[in-house]
């Protein structure tokens, strides 16, 4: 009869949104039974990873994270069953638990590792021209990739930007970022997937995701930025009472000034 046993653990890993990967560390030095099952699952239950009978198991995963995780061969002779997680998001943080079953469906280990993704922070005055939500990686990607940004916070998620097929598909645009935005040229050769918001208001306050996809729907590159626009208030010191401004030899009608 073989013996079971259980660890749990808890370990701490922290990156900034937009990197290229993370990962997840989990080892042990108990040998783990060849028929062994390993699951990766985030805070919410979802199947982030499955190992069994030798090989992934894709299908078992959730649609999020399809395309995005690998895991190192051999694993349960190894006792490395550490997860690669490709271009980890904002939304992505949280516990993520290794457990690891017995044929039968017993539990035999299980970590916890807690990964924290830094967002990207851009604070600006309601009133300015302009704002940039910044997204720099590396190019040379497939000229049919999809490059989607959404506002994903606050509720519902509305897209602020499409570009496909080798070009902007304004369609799409929720109405409230119509002609508003603004992509770089040849981003998919530069990766630079960077975004201009227009005139932003309080309203465009919010957490923003820019994804890009190839044809299957698998995420190429992934980051997180977090937009804060705060209302432009006039120093009192700089308000001109415009009786100053009136001259007896300026017959010019006296006008409301409305800078700010």
């Amino acid at each position: 009869m073989m013996l079971c046993f259980f660890v749990l653990s808890v370990y701490q890993v922290e990156v900034d949104s937009g990197v290229e990967s993370v990962q997840l560390p989990c080892k042990t030095i108990v040998c783990l039974p060849v028929d062994a099952k390993v699951q990766w699952k985030n805070s919410e239950d979802w199947m982030i990873h499955v190992y069994q009978n030798g090989s992934d198991q894709p299908e078992e995963q959730d649609e999020e994270y399809k395309g995005q995780t690998e895991m190192k061969r051999n694993l349960l002779k190894t006792g490395d069953l550490s997860l690669t997680l490709k271009y980890p998001s904002y939304e992505e943080r949280g516990a993520c638990s290794c457990s690891v079953y017995s044929r039968e469906g017993n539990i035999l280990m299980k970590k916890v590792v807690m990964l924290q993704v830094k967002d990207c922070q851009v604070e600006v005055e309601e009133g300015v021209e302009s704002v940039q939500l910044p997204f720099r990686t590396i190019g040379d990607l497939p000229e049919d990739a999809k490059v989607w940004w959404k506002r994903e916070e606050p509720k519902p998620k509305v897209t602020a930007h499409l570009y496909r097929n080798g070009s902007d598909q304004p369609k799409n645009q929720n109405k409230s970022y119509k002609d508003r935005t603004e992509r770089n040229k040849d981003l998919l050769k530069t990766g630079d997937f960077s975004l201009t918001l227009k005139n932003p208001t309080v309203r465009d306050t919010g957490t923003y995701v820019c994804g890009v996809y190839n044809t299957q729907k698998k995420v190429l590159r992934k980051k997180t930025v977090i937009l804060k626009v705060k209302e432009r208030t006039q120093d009192k010191d700089e308000t001109v009472d415009i009786r100053n401004r009136s001259s007896s030899t300026d017959p010019t009608p006296l006008m409301d000034d409305q800078s700010v």
